[in-house]
Protein backbone atom coordinates (compact mmCIF):
# COMPACT_ATOMS: atom_id res chain seq x y z
CA UNK A 1 0.00 0.00 0.00
CA UNK A 2 0.91 3.41 -1.11
CA UNK A 3 0.09 7.15 -0.62
CA UNK A 4 0.09 9.93 -2.83
CA UNK A 5 0.77 13.48 -1.12
CA UNK A 6 2.48 16.47 -2.42
CA UNK A 7 6.16 15.91 -0.76
CA UNK A 8 6.54 19.84 0.05
CA UNK A 9 3.52 19.78 2.81
CA UNK A 10 0.84 18.02 4.22
CA UNK A 11 -2.74 19.37 4.66
CA UNK A 12 -4.33 15.88 6.07
CA UNK A 13 -5.19 14.29 2.69
CA UNK A 14 -3.85 11.87 0.15
CA UNK A 15 -4.22 12.66 -3.44
CA UNK A 16 -4.95 8.86 -3.94
CA UNK A 17 -4.02 5.43 -2.58
CA UNK A 18 -2.20 3.00 -4.54
CA UNK A 19 -3.10 -1.05 -3.12
CA UNK A 20 -0.55 -2.85 -5.37
CA UNK A 21 2.34 0.11 -4.73
CA UNK A 22 2.01 1.04 -8.44
CA UNK A 23 -1.71 1.94 -10.01
CA UNK A 24 -4.02 4.78 -8.64
CA UNK A 25 -7.06 3.00 -7.05
CA UNK A 26 -9.34 5.08 -8.67
CA UNK A 27 -8.19 5.72 -12.18
CA UNK A 28 -5.09 2.92 -12.57
CA UNK A 29 -2.49 5.70 -13.07
CA UNK A 30 1.20 5.27 -12.39
CA UNK A 31 2.70 7.81 -10.32
CA UNK A 32 4.43 9.54 -13.58
CA UNK A 33 0.98 9.94 -14.92
CA UNK A 34 -0.63 11.45 -11.53
CA UNK A 35 2.67 13.90 -11.80
CA UNK A 36 2.06 14.56 -15.31
CA UNK A 37 -2.12 15.27 -14.82
CA UNK A 38 -1.75 16.80 -11.67
CA UNK A 39 0.91 19.32 -13.41
CA UNK A 40 2.90 18.83 -10.16
CA UNK A 41 6.19 17.15 -10.35
CA UNK A 42 6.26 16.66 -5.76
CA UNK A 43 3.87 14.12 -5.80
CA UNK A 44 5.70 11.03 -4.07
CA UNK A 45 4.04 8.04 -2.44
CA UNK A 46 4.88 7.47 0.98
CA UNK A 47 4.08 4.16 2.88
CA UNK A 48 1.47 3.34 5.80
CA UNK A 49 4.25 4.28 8.32
CA UNK A 50 5.28 7.44 6.95
CA UNK A 51 1.30 8.30 6.62
CA UNK A 52 0.26 7.93 9.96
CA UNK A 53 3.39 10.06 11.29
CA UNK A 54 2.40 13.08 8.51
CA UNK A 55 -1.32 12.36 10.37
CA UNK A 56 -0.48 12.52 13.75
CA UNK A 57 1.90 15.81 12.82
CA UNK A 58 -1.17 17.14 11.37
CA UNK A 59 -3.08 16.80 14.15
CA UNK A 60 -1.08 18.65 16.07
CA UNK A 61 -0.82 21.32 14.19
CA UNK A 62 -4.72 21.64 14.17
CA UNK A 63 -4.65 21.64 17.94
CA UNK A 64 -3.65 25.99 17.97
CA UNK A 65 -4.45 28.24 21.32
CA UNK A 66 -7.21 28.78 22.37
CA UNK A 67 -8.77 31.66 20.69
CA UNK A 68 -11.98 34.13 21.74
CA UNK A 69 -15.41 33.96 20.16
CA UNK A 70 -18.59 35.63 21.01
CA UNK A 71 -21.17 34.92 23.33
CA UNK A 72 -23.68 33.97 20.74
CA UNK A 73 -21.58 31.61 18.52
CA UNK A 74 -20.49 29.53 21.16
CA UNK A 75 -24.17 28.93 21.92
CA UNK A 76 -24.87 28.38 18.75
CA UNK A 77 -22.06 25.24 18.61
CA UNK A 78 -23.52 24.21 22.07
CA UNK A 79 -26.70 24.05 19.94
CA UNK A 80 -26.37 23.13 16.54
CA UNK A 81 -25.41 19.39 17.43
CA UNK A 82 -25.67 16.85 21.11
CA UNK A 83 -21.90 18.12 22.40
CA UNK A 84 -20.54 14.73 22.38
CA UNK A 85 -18.86 15.92 25.97
CA UNK A 86 -19.49 18.32 28.29
CA UNK A 87 -19.73 20.06 31.86
CA UNK A 88 -21.45 22.97 32.99
CA UNK A 89 -18.50 25.79 31.54
CA UNK A 90 -17.34 23.64 28.75
CA UNK A 91 -18.40 21.51 26.07
CA UNK A 92 -17.13 19.39 22.82
CA UNK A 93 -19.06 20.21 19.84
CA UNK A 94 -20.96 16.91 18.64
CA UNK A 95 -18.98 16.44 14.98
CA UNK A 96 -15.62 15.85 15.06
CA UNK A 97 -13.46 18.56 13.78
CA UNK A 98 -10.81 16.45 11.86
CA UNK A 99 -10.33 12.53 12.77
CA UNK A 100 -10.74 11.90 16.78
CA UNK A 101 -10.30 16.22 17.29
CA UNK A 102 -13.79 17.91 18.03
CA UNK A 103 -14.18 21.97 18.48
CA UNK A 104 -13.79 22.36 22.96
CA UNK A 105 -15.47 25.43 23.71
CA UNK A 106 -15.48 26.92 27.33
CA UNK A 107 -16.47 30.47 29.09
CA UNK A 108 -14.49 32.09 32.25
CA UNK A 109 -15.23 35.07 33.38
CA UNK A 110 -18.22 36.28 30.86
CA UNK A 111 -15.81 35.29 27.99
CA UNK A 112 -16.14 32.53 25.65
CA UNK A 113 -13.42 30.69 23.81
CA UNK A 114 -12.73 27.52 21.36
CA UNK A 115 -10.22 25.34 20.28
CA UNK A 116 -9.91 21.97 18.69
CA UNK A 117 -8.98 19.25 21.01
CA UNK A 118 -8.80 15.43 21.32
CA UNK A 119 -12.42 14.52 22.26
CA UNK A 120 -10.33 11.97 24.65
CA UNK A 121 -8.27 14.57 27.43
CA UNK A 122 -9.50 13.78 30.69
CA UNK A 123 -11.21 16.57 33.23
CA UNK A 124 -8.10 17.31 34.79
CA UNK A 125 -6.16 18.28 31.73
CA UNK A 126 -8.95 19.93 30.09
CA UNK A 127 -9.63 22.06 33.22
CA UNK A 128 -5.49 22.55 33.30
CA UNK A 129 -5.34 23.75 29.91
CA UNK A 130 -8.11 26.31 30.69
CA UNK A 131 -6.79 27.44 33.39
CA UNK A 132 -3.38 28.36 32.17
CA UNK A 133 -5.25 29.90 29.25
CA UNK A 134 -7.13 32.44 31.27
CA UNK A 135 -3.87 32.91 33.31
CA UNK A 136 -2.30 34.22 29.56
CA UNK A 137 -5.65 36.33 28.99
CA UNK A 138 -4.98 37.97 32.66
CA UNK A 139 -1.47 38.89 31.97
CA UNK A 140 -0.33 42.60 32.17
CA UNK A 141 3.33 43.03 32.29
CA UNK A 142 4.71 46.45 32.40
CA UNK A 143 6.27 48.29 29.53
CA UNK A 144 9.89 48.87 30.27
CA UNK A 145 11.89 52.18 28.59
CA UNK A 146 15.43 52.03 28.75
CA UNK A 147 17.98 54.71 28.23
CA UNK A 148 18.34 56.45 25.35
CA UNK A 149 20.75 56.40 22.71
CA UNK A 150 21.83 57.89 19.73
CA UNK A 151 22.71 57.25 15.91
CA UNK A 152 23.36 58.89 13.05
CA UNK A 153 20.71 57.81 10.15
CA UNK A 154 21.08 58.07 6.31
CA UNK A 155 17.60 58.40 5.98
CA UNK A 156 17.21 61.59 8.16
CA UNK A 157 20.42 62.59 7.24
CA UNK A 158 20.76 63.50 11.07
CA UNK A 159 21.83 61.77 14.71
CA UNK A 160 18.71 60.28 15.89
CA UNK A 161 17.58 59.61 19.86
CA UNK A 162 16.34 56.06 19.43
CA UNK A 163 14.16 54.93 23.07
CA UNK A 164 14.81 51.21 23.71
CA UNK A 165 10.73 49.58 24.82
CA UNK A 166 11.07 46.05 26.41
CA UNK A 167 8.53 44.08 28.31
CA UNK A 168 8.78 42.77 32.00
CA UNK A 169 7.21 39.55 32.61
CA UNK A 170 8.04 36.71 34.80
CA UNK A 171 11.92 38.42 36.20
CA UNK A 172 13.37 38.82 32.23
CA UNK A 173 13.13 41.46 29.89
CA UNK A 174 11.68 40.94 26.04
CA UNK A 175 12.70 43.76 23.29
CA UNK A 176 10.45 45.37 21.69
CA UNK A 177 11.49 48.13 19.28
CA UNK A 178 13.95 51.11 19.94
CA UNK A 179 11.54 54.00 19.52
CA UNK A 180 13.35 56.57 16.61
CA UNK A 181 12.62 60.29 17.89
CA UNK A 182 13.77 63.73 17.45
CA UNK A 183 14.28 63.07 13.84
CA UNK A 184 13.69 66.77 12.88
CA UNK A 185 10.75 66.14 10.89
CA UNK A 186 7.72 66.23 13.25
CA UNK A 187 5.85 64.24 10.53
CA UNK A 188 8.62 61.29 10.78
CA UNK A 189 8.60 61.33 14.75
CA UNK A 190 4.69 61.46 14.85
CA UNK A 191 4.59 58.50 12.23
CA UNK A 192 7.07 56.71 14.78
CA UNK A 193 5.07 56.99 18.27
CA UNK A 194 2.18 55.82 15.99
CA UNK A 195 3.92 52.98 14.80
CA UNK A 196 4.87 51.84 18.95
CA UNK A 197 1.39 52.22 19.59
CA UNK A 198 0.10 49.86 17.41
CA UNK A 199 2.57 47.82 18.16
CA UNK A 200 2.26 47.52 21.78
CA UNK A 201 -1.87 47.37 21.14
CA UNK A 202 -1.13 44.08 19.07
CA UNK A 203 1.61 42.80 21.83
CA UNK A 204 -1.00 42.99 24.06
CA UNK A 205 -4.00 41.65 22.09
CA UNK A 206 -1.66 38.94 21.24
CA UNK A 207 -1.07 37.98 25.18
CA UNK A 208 2.26 38.74 24.96
CA UNK A 209 3.23 36.08 23.08
CA UNK A 210 4.31 37.46 19.24
CA UNK A 211 3.58 40.85 17.91
CA UNK A 212 3.22 41.39 14.05
CA UNK A 213 5.48 44.21 12.70
CA UNK A 214 3.85 43.44 9.08
CA UNK A 215 1.99 41.08 7.58
CA UNK A 216 -1.41 40.30 5.81
CA UNK A 217 -2.85 39.31 8.33
CA UNK A 218 -1.99 40.28 11.78
CA UNK A 219 -3.09 37.13 13.50
CA UNK A 220 -0.45 34.65 13.40
CA UNK A 221 -2.65 31.48 12.87
CA UNK A 222 -4.96 33.12 9.97
CA UNK A 223 -2.05 34.00 8.29
CA UNK A 224 -1.00 29.99 7.63
CA UNK A 225 -4.96 29.43 7.25
CA UNK A 226 -4.59 32.03 4.37
CA UNK A 227 -1.47 30.29 3.34
CA UNK A 228 -3.61 27.15 3.23
CA UNK A 229 -6.78 27.38 1.83
CA UNK A 230 -4.90 29.54 -1.38
CA UNK A 231 -2.12 26.87 -1.24
CA UNK A 232 0.55 29.88 -1.12
CA UNK A 233 4.18 29.04 -0.71
CA UNK A 234 6.71 30.73 1.70
CA UNK A 235 9.51 32.18 -0.03
CA UNK A 236 12.48 31.55 2.29
CA UNK A 237 15.29 33.91 2.22
CA UNK A 238 18.23 32.82 3.95
CA UNK A 239 17.14 31.53 7.52
CA UNK A 240 13.33 31.78 7.99
CA UNK A 241 13.93 32.00 11.88
CA UNK A 242 16.51 34.81 13.71
CA UNK A 243 17.54 33.97 17.31
CA UNK A 244 18.09 36.66 19.61
CA UNK A 245 21.17 36.41 21.20
CA UNK A 246 19.95 35.84 23.93
CA UNK A 247 17.08 33.97 23.16
CA UNK A 248 14.69 35.75 24.74
CA UNK A 249 12.51 36.53 21.31
CA UNK A 250 13.11 34.81 17.55
CA UNK A 251 12.15 36.89 14.22
CA UNK A 252 9.87 34.45 11.88
CA UNK A 253 9.88 36.13 8.37
CA UNK A 254 9.94 35.85 4.61
CA UNK A 255 7.94 36.49 1.58
CA UNK A 256 4.95 34.76 -0.04
CA UNK A 257 5.66 33.83 -3.46
CA UNK A 258 2.40 34.16 -5.70
CA UNK A 259 1.55 37.26 -3.28
CA UNK A 260 4.82 39.20 -3.32
CA UNK A 261 3.33 39.95 0.13
CA UNK A 262 6.38 40.28 2.91
CA UNK A 263 5.62 38.95 6.64
CA UNK A 264 7.65 39.87 9.71
CA UNK A 265 5.97 38.13 13.49
CA UNK A 266 8.27 38.43 16.82
CA UNK A 267 7.87 35.37 18.81
CA UNK A 268 8.53 35.62 22.66
CA UNK A 269 6.51 32.17 23.86
CA UNK A 270 8.50 28.62 23.44
CA UNK A 271 5.15 27.52 23.18
CA UNK A 272 3.65 29.51 20.31
CA UNK A 273 7.37 28.45 18.51
CA UNK A 274 5.97 24.95 18.82
CA UNK A 275 2.88 25.77 17.14
CA UNK A 276 4.81 27.33 14.11
CA UNK A 277 6.87 24.92 13.59
CA UNK A 278 4.01 22.59 13.19
CA UNK A 279 2.13 24.96 11.20
CA UNK A 280 4.76 25.34 8.60
CA UNK A 281 4.52 21.45 7.69
CA UNK A 282 1.48 22.54 6.57
CA UNK A 283 2.17 24.49 3.96
CA UNK A 284 4.21 24.59 0.66
CA UNK A 285 7.71 26.28 1.53
CA UNK A 286 10.40 27.03 -1.21
CA UNK A 287 14.11 28.37 -0.59
CA UNK A 288 15.15 31.22 -2.52
CA UNK A 289 18.56 31.59 -1.80
CA UNK A 290 19.11 27.84 -2.42
CA UNK A 291 17.29 28.19 -5.83
CA UNK A 292 19.99 30.76 -6.40
CA UNK A 293 22.96 28.72 -5.33
CA UNK A 294 22.06 25.69 -7.54
CA UNK A 295 21.64 27.88 -10.78
CA UNK A 296 25.00 29.33 -10.12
Amino acid sequence: MRYIIDSRYFDGTCLTSMSDDMHSDYGGETLEALREREKNPYLVAVSPVRMTLLVKRYTRALCKPFHEITEERYYELLECLPPARMQSDWFFVGEPYYRNLYALCFESDGRYFRAERPIRLSNAEIYRQIREHMEKVNLHPAIVKKASFVKYVNWYKKTVTYIPYYFEYGGKIYFLKNLATRTGSEFGDRRERNEMAALLRNLRGNRYEYCTFYSQKKDIFEFFDWLRKNKYTLEIQGDLFDFADDRSHVDFHGNVCEYSAVFHYRIYSRELFGHIINQLRTVKRYHAWHKRREIR
